[in-house]
Formats: structure tokens, C-alpha cells, sequence
């Protein structure tokens, strides 16, 4: 048969003498080119010429192969049916079954298109990756060598492709084995904008499309003035497809060989982690940090030994429930934030089980905890108690009672602690304090800035339960009444201790404090607010004026004070809590007494995208005992501005702009002086590339906790997206009234679709902060495919 058609012509090529013949040599081929049995392959052409004596087919112009998932296109085409070889050349483009898109001058392969021969090739991948070279050759359908490649995973430029890629690894020889996924460079070196940065005789790296793969990981760098100079050097197992590990080991200059291993585990319904990490310290000596078990480790050379094992874990039991833990141990307080051990390095970290669920009208949470302080204030850590457990349950009725919502809360918890602070020093200018006064008759010799709350020692439990009800009612004059009530109960049981100061006996404690009583203890409340929203509307504004009063009628908090106040410890009085029933943070105490709260609340929008909300009040307790001015054993509630029948007034208010502009403010102010107790001032700014945000805090002196001067502390944070790829970004914290700057940070980051780096300097140098004064400097530069590395330095600490 012979054959010249002009104009487009479609050909069915068989690849033998007969159909028979053709469908058995296809057949061969199987799953190495992913092409079915009886496959053939067709040919579209402007011109086909088919001679028959010699069995070649040549075709010219517009060519395009269709072969399976295999489609071909150039401007020429020889396929000799004897040696079963196909020549295309002129603007060669494959795309095989993988996506991969093959470019070439000229490309010459078995009609299987399993092997072949290629000039000037350029492979891209549908990972965006890329591999060029004057020649390749592959074999066995699945092993590419490129003689002279070139490797990156960047984009060409698209003003100038000539220019080289951002990074790139040139070699000898590249060989490319999808079959094992894994990618061998001979000769290779590493180029950045198109200079040689460095240079390996051999190294290997995963397919592109390999996420997981056994093999070493780019290496790391720590720096610390305790711990010297170090190398980590990790390497990954990818042990099956749902779990894998990690090994590492650290060389520091001064402190020797950290060892670290991790292996995680993926289920059907969530994952578990197991981590350890331990070291025999050179020079203990270099640590100024206590250990947990009190021994200063100057004192101590043959203390060298520090160790830690972690694991984390969380699983579905089904669309309700959740079971999970994150539990630390280590051979003393701070080994694994001095270490950086990842994933348990936070200053504060918290070792709980828990077991959480969370239905249509309920919540329930049952956890055990162990607080983890990494400081090297031992005081700190070793105080910190054991919780388990605590349980807090919520329902909220589905179905209104009495045309109101009732919800119930219960707290269930118990904690012990086995070590106790050495007392607390409460002073006001060389004065104790007594019941709240200061008593200028203790003659005590000298004062401090510092308050260390006493910490109890022993078992503690309490078991809690609330009952709240509360209806809302609108006049048709829209005044909105809403009467509510509340049940609230306690059982508790305390045996505690502390230690205190053998020569002083008063009332607060500080010669010593020992709690040991059960009992129960319980509180009603019944409640009515009123507010009446008034509207205000012209042509471009609207105004909202709410007026609200609210009264609560209560009898006095039973035993005020008088055990243990455990989570009821955090209390500012703001506009935010301003009407909440209950001010206290936790269950431990419990407001009592007849308490009114007045305040009025605006609300505008002017044009488009301006509004304003703010609100002013003040709380006014009216009868019983003034829960905010009982000594407790933690002093909450003393220069609140709720110790007095006439609270402080406190104020808020909001401000958005069209244009990015944000601002917030929020005060106390004296109720007697006006002159402010607190103020926070907040306000951000974003517009295209810019986002800025600027925070001012201001606490008037608290001597009673340890603060004799006031504390002014301002906060300045920026971002600039310079370009697409460029982010420069930095903070700023300043304390005024010291003239010092607690902290600054300022980095610059870029990233594209093939290169990372983020550069940042750090220091820090809080005295209000439990870590040491630190300065740190860390680069961290990553390369698509090929892995990330990061250096971190410490330029030196202080404590």
C-alpha cells in the first residue's frame, strides 16, 4: 500500500504486518506506559506518505499523534514499522500519561514510546518543576539520563527567558527513576541567579511527586550562649502510608550530642505522636537556671544528664466527640524551651488529657492538666498544680421555659499541688497591708516592686452548679425589659497550706495560712435590665441611643475569701463586664450583695463605611457585704474600682473607616478625681500593601501587687508587602514610664512559587517576662522540592 495525501489526512498506524501481531506486541507494554491492550496509534497530518517496500511512514506539517494517553506533535515525522522507531523533529512536544510535557529539536522513540533518544530537551511537570539538556536518553519507560541537565523548580522569566531561574542545580548527569521516584544529580552545582554557590559530587532528591520518601533532611543551625554552636542533622523513614518518623542529632560547642526521635500516627479517625529527646551535658555550669529538683546546676557537676519524652494525639470518636491528649514530662522544668525541642518549646505549656463534646444544645469537657512553666524561676514551675480532674458541662433548653431560655452549667474540680511559694511580702511604701489599709504601725524595714502570690499547698475540690433563666419583653413603646434569675451552688472540700513569715501574724496570712474545712455554700439572684433604644436618623446618619439600667438582688457571698481562690484570680473591670452578672473570671468566688449597673450605649453609621459604637457606666453596690473589698487569699478585687459602693466609671469606644483606618479605646477612671486608673488605646491602619497596628496601655501604680509606679507600655507592629514576593515586617514595645525597650522585631521575607527566605532579628528584654533578656537573629531560606534550612543564632542572654 501506498499512499501521498495532501490537505489534513488521518491514519491509523498498526505496528505489524497483521492485527493479530499488533494487538500482542501492545499487550507487551502493560502498565509500564499505561496504554490498553489494542490500543493504535493515530496520526493527524497536513501530509502522509506510506512506503510500503521499505515499511516507513513519513509525514510533514501540522503533526499530531494520539497514542492511549500518550499525544505527540511536531512538524516531522519518520516511523519505520521494521525497527519499530518513530523520528519526530521541528518544535517536539509530548505529553505522557504522568502530565509530564516534554519539549525537544528532535526526539527519536520506540513506537511503544517507552525508550528513546532526545536532543535539546526540556521536561516540565504538572508540579511546576524542570529539567533541561543538550541530550537525554530514557529507558525502560521509566529511567531518563540527562547528560549536562539542569534542575529548578522555578518559572522562567517571562521579559527575558533567557536570564537563568532564581535557583538551579546543574550536573554532569541527572538521572530521573520514576519508578523509585527519585532523582540522582553527578557533578552537581547549585546556582543562585546564576552564580555557583556550591558544589556536591553527589546527592539525590525525591520525585516531584513523592510527598513522603525516607532520606535525610536539610540540615539546621542553633546558636545560644548556654548551649554553644549547633548542627542539627535530621532524617526522615516514611515507614507506610500512615505513619513516620524522624530522627535528629544536635552537635553543640559547649553542651555535646542532643539526641531527638519522633514517630507519628495517622488513623482512620485522627493521629497520635510520640517524641523524645535527651542529652549528657559537657558543662552543666554554663546554666544560671535552677532544675526542678532545686540543685543549681554550678553546684552540681555530675548533674549533666536532661532528658524529655512527649506525644500528642486527637481522635474522632464520632461527629460529638472528641478524645485527645498533650502530655510533657521532662527531667526538669525548662529542658525542652533551652533545647528548642519542637512542639515543646512554648514558655507555657499545658500536659492535659481531655475528652470534649459538643451537641445541639450541650457541651460537655472533661480534662486532667499539669500547668509546664520552662522558666528558670523554679519558684515559678514548681508551684504550678496537678488538675485532674476538671469537668464543665452546658445545656441549653431547646424548648423555652416560661417563655424565657434556661441554661444550666456545672463545674466539677479537683487539683492539688505539692510545693508552696515562701510566702508573699504585701507592701505600700514600706507599709503592710491589713485589711485592705495600709498599717503604718508594722515598722517593717524595707519594701519591694515584687508580689509573689502565696501558693497553697495540698488537695483542693469543688463541685458547682448554676441554673440561669432570663426572658426578654418589648413594650410597644420599644422599651426592652428582661427579667432573670439564677440558682447557684458549691461543695468543696480544702486541706491547704502555705508557708509564711515566722514573725508576722495578721490576717492576710503572711505568718503562715492552713485551710482545712468541707462544706457547701450557695447563692440566688434575681435580676431585671431595662433598655430603651432611642433612633436618631437624618439625611446621611443614623444614631442609636440605648440608656440601660440593671439591678441584681442578692444576699451576701457566704465565707468570702475564706478558702482557696484558684481560678478567680484575673479580674479588670471594664466597659466590656460592665453589665455581666457575676465580674469574677471563675467559680472559686462569687459575687454577692445588691448591686445596681448603670450605663448608655450609642451606636452610629454616617455615609458608607463609618461607624461608631461606644458605651460609659458605672456600677454601684447598694447593700450586703461588697464582695470586690473581702480579702481573699489571693487579693482579687483591691484596686479594681469595684472595692468601693460607688464604682469607677469606665468607658469604650470604636471607630471604622471606609478607607482601612481602625481605632479603639477603653478607660477607668477614678470615680472621686476622674483621673485614670487604666486606658487602652488600640488602632490599625491597612491600605494595599500596608498594615500597621499601634496599642497603648497605661496602669496607674498598684502597690498592694507589688507595682509602685505607674506602667506605660506602647506597642507598634507594621507590615509592607513590597511586591508580590517581598514582605518587610517589624514591632516595636516601649515602656514609657522606664524609658526601655521590652521588645523589637524586624524582618524582611520573600516567596515565589520556587524559593523562600525569611530573615529575622529579635530581642527581647521584659521585666515583667519570666525568660531571660534574649537576642536572637534567624534565617530561614527554602527551596521547592528540594527542602528548606534554617540557621538561628542567639547574640546572647541576660537573666
Amino acid at each position: 500500500m501506498s499512499a501521498l495525501l495532501a490537505g489534513t489526512a488521518l491514519v491509523a498506524i498498526v505496528v505489524a504486518a497483521s492485527p493479530a501481531r499488533a494487538q500482542a506486541g501492545l499487550g507487551e507494554l502493560g502498565a509500564n506506559v499505561s496504554v490498553p491492550e489494542g490500543t493504535q496509534l493515530f496520526l493527524e497530518a497536513d501530509t502522509v506518505t506510506y512506503d510500503s517496500e521499505k515499511g516507513v511512514v513519513t509525514a510533514a506539517g501540522g503533526i499530531q499523534i494520539d497514542y492511549g494517553a500518550y499525544k505527540l506533535v511536531s512538524r516531522n515525522i519518520v516511523y519505520d514499522q521494521k525497527s519499530r522507531r518513530l523520528v519526530a523533529s521541528g518544535d517536539v512536544e509530548l505529553v505522557e500519561p504522568t502530565g509530564n510535557r516534554i519539549y525537544a529539536d528532535s526526539i527519536d522513540l520506540t513506537d511503544d514510546f517507552a525508550n528513546g533518544f532526545v536532543r535539546a530537551l526540556r521536561i516540565e511537570t504538572p508540579d511546576n518543576t524542570r529539567f533541561a539538556a543538550g541530550q537525554a536518553v530514557r529507558q525502560d519507560g521509566s529511567v531518563t539520563t540527562f547528560e549536562q541537565g539542569i534542575y529548578t523548580a522555578c518559572e522562567a522569566c517571562e521579559k527575558n527567558p533567557d536570564r537563568p531561574p532564581l535557583w538551579q542545580v546543574k550536573a554532569r548527569r541527572i538521572v530521573w527513576d520514576q519508578n523509585a521516584k527519585v532523582i540522582r544529580y553527578y557533578g552537581a552545582r547549585f546556582e543562585l541567579f546564576g552564580k555557583p554557590l556550591a558544589y556536591l559530587p553527589y546527592f539525590a532528591s525525591p520525585d516531584p511527586t513523592v510527598k513522603r520518601q525516607s532520606g535525610l533532611l536539610p540540615p539546621s543551625f542553633k546558636s545560644s550562649s548556654d548551649t554553644g554552636f549547633g548542627v542539627r542533622i535530621p532524617y526522615y523513614f516514611a515507614i507506610d502510608e500512615t505513619s513516620d518518623a524522624t530522627v535528629a542529632g544536635t552537635v553543640f560547642t559547649k553542651q555535646g550530642f542532643l539526641a531527638e526521635a519522633e514517630y507519628r500516627k495517622a488513623t482512620e479517625n485522627g493521629y497520635f505522636t510520640l517524641q523524645t529527646a535527651g542529652i549528657a551535658q559537657m558543662d552543666p555550669g554554663a546554666f544560671s537556671d535552677n532544675r526542678s529538683d532545686g540543685v543549681l546546676a554550678a553546684f552540681d557537676p555530675a548533674d549533666t544528664d536532661r532528658a524529655m519524652i512527649g506525644t500528642t494525639g486527637r481522635f474522632a470518636i464520632n461527629e460529638q466527640w472528641t478524645f485527645g491528649w498533650d502530655v510533657l514530662a521532662q527531667s526538669d522544668s525548662n529542658f525542652s524551651n533551652v533545647y528548642d525541642i519542637e512542639n515543646f518549646s512554648q514558655l507555657y505549656h499545658t500536659s492535659e488529657i481531655y475528652l470534649t463534646g459538643l451537641g445541639d444544645q450541650t457541651f460537655f469537657d472533661l480534662r486532667a492538666q499539669k500547668f509546664d512553666v520552662q522558666t528558670e524561676n523554679t519558684l515559678t514551675a514548681d508551684v504550678q498544680p496537678y488538675v485532674f480532674p476538671t469537668l464543665d458541662y452546658q445545656r441549653i433548653e431547646e424548648n423555652p421555659v416560661l417563655g424565657g431560655q434556661l441554661q444550666f452549667d456545672a463545674n466539677i474540680t479537683h487539683l492539688r499541688r505539692d510545693e508552696t511559694s515562701p510566702g508573699f511580702l504585701l507592701l505600700c511604701q514600706s507599709q503592710f497591708l491589713v485589711d485592705g489599709l495600709c498599717n503604718t504601725s508594722s515598722g517593717f524595714p524595707f519594701r519591694t516592686d515584687h508580689f509573689r502570690r502565696n501558693a497553697l499547698e495540698g488537695d483542693y475540690s469543688r463541685a458547682s452548679f448554676d441554673a440561669r433563666w432570663r426572658r426578654t419583653l418589648t413594650t410597644d413603646g420599644g422599651l426592652q425589659i428582661t427579667p432573670s434569675a439564677s440558682l447557684r451552688g458549691d461543695l468543696y472540700r480544702a486541706d491547704m497550706s502555705a508557708q509564711g513569715l515566722p514573725y508576722v501574724a495578721d490576717p492576710l496570712g503572711l505568718g503562715g495560712i492552713d485551710v482545712d474545712e468541707a462544706g457547701g455554700r450557695g447563692m440566688v439572684t434575681a435580676g431585671l435590665e431595662a433598655r430603651y433604644p432611642y433612633l436618631i436618623e437624618t439625611a446621611n446618619a443614623s444614631h442609636v441611643i440605648t440608656p440601660i439600667g440593671q439591678i441584681l438582688v442578692r444576699p451576701d457571698e457566704m465565707d468570702a475569701g475564706r478558702f482557696p481562690n484558684e481560678d478567680a484570680q484575673s479580674l479588670v473591670f471594664n466597659a466590656l463586664n460592665l453589665f455581666d452578672e457575676d465580674k469574677f473570671s471563675g467559680y472559686d468566688r462569687i459575687e454577692g450583695g445588691t448591686r445596681a449597673n448603670v450605663g448608655v450605649q450609642y451606636s452610629g453609621v454616617f455615609g458608607a463605611g463609618y461607624t461608631i459604637d461606644a458605651v460609659a457606666g458605672q456600677s454601684y453596690h447598694l447593700a450586703g457585704e461588697n464582695p470586690y473589698s473581702q480579702v481573699d487569699l489571693a487579693l482579687v478585687g483591691f484596686d479594681s474600682g469595684l472595692e468601693t459602693d460607688r464604682s469607677d466609671y469606665v468607658s469604650a469606644i470604636a471607630l471604622t473607616t471606609p478607607f482601612g483606618l481602625n481605632f479603639g479605646a477603653q478607660g477607668r477612671f477614678d470615680e472621686k478625681s476622674l483621673d485614670v486608673k487604666r486606658t487602652d488605646l488600640m488602632g490599625g491602619f491597612s491600605y494595599k500593601r500596608v498594615d500597621t497596628a499601634l496599642t497603648y496601655s497605661s496602669i496607674a501604680a498598684q502597690p498592694i501587687y507589688g507595682f509602685a509606679e505607674d506602667r506605660n507600655q506602647v506597642t507598634g507592629s507594621a507590615t509592607v508587602r513590597v511586591t508580590d514576593t517581598i514582605k518587610t515586617f517589624g514591632s516595636l514595645s516601649y515602656d514609657i514610664e522606664n524609658s526601655a525597650v521590652i521588645d523589637r522585631t524586624l524582618g524582611v521575607g520573600y516567596a515565589d512559587e520556587c524559593f523562600s527566605l525569611i530573615a529575622q532579628y529579635q530581642n527581647t528584654s521584659d521585666r515583667y517576662n519570666l525568660a531571660s533578656s534574649e537576642t536572637k537573629v534567624m534565617f530561614k531560606f527554602g527551596l521547592r522540592t528540594l527542602g528548606e534550612l534554617g540557621v538561628g543564632y542567639g547574640l546572647g542572654s541576660s537573666d
